[in-house]
């Protein structure tokens, strides 16, 4: 073949690639290994931002292109742009969505808590037809608990896969909702099928994993779990339900369970190879598997494990001290996983060693979901995070408390604050420690952010040999102050004291100086504050009262407005990267703060 006829096939060839449909699903693809193409996380780059609904997320996101879809327990489905988390549509089903969405051929698929399955538009969210399951078999005991997810369906040859509650594993036609078969089994179906090879695996809470034929639903073999010949009640809790979903690699279905193993059986016959025995502990998180190694996560076992996927032998177990019903996700070199303490955790895949966590406001069940440097994630706190992965130097964290200014400032929470954020990785500097904290950084420029828990600066912080104050140094050289009550050196205490004078003692000029941001227009009457688009992304709630907001034209971005206009939370840049600067919050909500100082975007992407 001629080089310009060999040009023209590959390029006829790349053209009809790029015309091919787009799929993506729960756990990346329909053999849920869970491995995606992303970034090496080594540190945690920052918060990339933060998108509240009005349920507990307890759907995995989906990340299809530009796009994330996830549901959430206020019964919508959310399109959401994945620079941004802003809004691009959203579909009421009017009941829960506990289940992954499914994307392809221009079509989003996924479930809601009534049964009832839906393909909507993937460009508009508009809906091309649902499909309502039977009534809910009931449970063998009948006081079964964790009944959270559903069955997240599973693309296959133009056909949508997946369990529901009346028993039944459904397959249905992509373009029409219009069924092709069914397959029934003896318990509710909160597995989500996994597809490799024209055969469908899935677990059922009759505690059997079901093998059929992807084409015709035909049981190809059945294997019995322990659990399938237990009573749960004889032990006050469920020993039967496979809720785990399965996942397929080099021949062998992975799969866990509430007897307390997790299984892995020939896919083609059916037969046992091993079972790693967790003592009791439920098996609910979905595994994933990469170069010959299977990741899992156990319930009362508090712990992630590595296992040997040819031989059952575990390489490494890393403690989580709490329950982790998320499903680790697999980027590069790392694991990902997150827990019911709401951490999600990045360990070296190799030795199981923490690299870095960042913890959002309440359980995560949610499992993450990586596309390049981006892992988003679902919280039971009703938001969705986008965490942004960095193989660069971990920033350095600091919060200020030190007890001899406590009295000098006026939040009143100063002690709690400096604990959250010490339990979120952040050392707490006293003032010396603070002094050194920003010299350091002055120096080398390192990535770096420190809290004011204590709403009043040191004198070590507010002087400079070149009449330039080390706080305003530190935030020239890149550096990020996040500032919690009474704007600095506005209306100062005496330490030892807790006295501020008279209103006469109020330093108008303060924030000229010291930030290069007037304060002329703060006083102190309390007024209702309502966050920006901005103040959206940072974190910041919806509503709260706070005092002594700035000029909005005296600042960079304006993260929260008061009932007269003015910039009650707001940033200052002075040259940093995005989310840089210094940052003024309210205190009273500690996950604002902590939002507030993980936040930190790439904006062009």
């Amino acid at each position: 073949m001629k080089g310009s006829a060999f040009r023209g096939v590959v390029s006829c060839l790349l053209a009809a690639r790029a015309a091919w449909p787009q799929v993506a699903m729960f756990r990346g693809t329909a053999a849920h290994a869970g491995v995606f193409a992303g970034a090496n996380g080594l540190s945690l780059g920052g918060l990339q931002w933060r998108f509240e609904t009005a349920g507990d997320v307890i759907s995995s996101p989906v990340i299809s292109g530009a796009t994330v879809y996830i549901g959430s327990n206020d019964g919508r489905l959310y399109a959401l742009a994945l620079a941004t988390g802003a809004v691009k549509w959203v579909f009421d089903a009017g009941s829960p969505i506990p289940t992954s969405p499914a994307v392809s051929s221009g079509a989003v698929f996924f479930g809601a808590r009534d049964g009832t399955y839906y393909s909507v538009d993937q460009a508009t969210g508009q809906r091309r037809w649902s499909f309502k399951t039977g009534s809910e078999l009931p449970w063998p005991w009948g006081h079964e608990s964790g009944d959270h997810y559903l069955s997240s369906p599973s693309l296959d040859a133009g056909a949508v896969i997946f369990g529901a509650g009346d028993g039944n594993v459904y397959a249905l036609d992509a373009a029409t909702g219009k069924e092709r078969w069914h397959v029934h089994t003896e318990g509710r179906v909160r597995s989500s099928p996994a597809i490799d090879r024209g055969r469908i695996f899935v677990g059922s809470a009759d505690g059997v994993l079901y093998a059929l034929d992807a084409a015709t639903g035909a049981t190809a073999w059945r294997y019995r779990t322990e659990g399938a010949s237990l009573s749960s009640k004889d032990y006050g809790f469920d020993r039967r339900t496979i809720q785990s979903s399965p996942a397929v690699a080099d021949g062998i279905v992975f799969v866990g369970a509430r007897d307390g193993f997790l299984y892995a059986v020939d896919a083609a016959t059916g037969k046992l190879r091993w079972r790693a025995d967790n003592k009791v502990s439920w098996v609910n998180a979905s595994p994933a598997i990469a170069d010959g190694v299977v990741y899992s996560a156990t319930s009362d076992g508090h712990f992630v494990q590595a296992i040997d996927a040819s031989s059952g032998n575990e390489l490494w177990r890393a403690p989580t001290d709490v329950p982790a019903w998320s499903s680790p996700s697999i980027a590069g070199t790392m694991l990902y996983g997150a827990d019911w303490a709401g951490r999600i955790h990045a360990l070296d895949r190799k030795t199981g060693k923490e690299a870095w966590f960042f913890r959002t406001g309440a359980a995560v069940f949610s499992s993450p979901a990586i596309s390049g440097d981006l892992l988003v994630v679902g919280s039971t706190d009703g938001s969705v995070y986008a965490l942004r992965l960095s193989d660069r130097a971990p920033i350095q964290r600091a919060v200020f408390f030190d007890s001899a200014y406590l009295k000098a400032g006026r939040n009143t929470k100063a002690l709690e604050l400096a604990q959250y954020l010490s339990r979120r990785g952040y050392e707490i500097v006293d003032a010396p420690a603070l002094t050194a904290f920003l010299r350091a950084r002055t120096a080398d420029r390192a990535p770096s952010v420190v809290v004011f828990a204590i709403d009043h600066l040191p004198p070590a912080a507010d002087s400079g040999s070149d009449g330039k104050p080390l706080l305003r140094r530190y935030l020239d050289a890149a550096g990020k102050v996040v500032w919690t009550g009474i704007l600095p050196k506005l209306w100062p205490a005496d330490p030892s004291t807790g006295k501020a004078g008279g209103l006469g003692a109020i330093d108008w000029g303060a924030g000229d100086r010291l930030l290069g941001v007037p304060f002329r227009a703060a006083i102190f009457d309390q007024r209702g504050i309502r966050r920006t688009s901005s103040g959206a992304r940072w974190g910041l709630p919806a509503r709260w009262r706070e005092a002594w907001g700035v000029d909005p034209s005296g600042v960079t971005e304006v993260l929260g407005l008061d009932d007269w206009g003015l910039a009650a939370a707001w940033v200052k840049s002075y040259g940093g990267e995005p989310g840089t600067g210094f940052v003024r919050v309210p205190a009273d909500d500690m996950i604002t703060v902590y939002l507030a100082a993980e936040y930190r975007p790439v904006l062009a992407r």
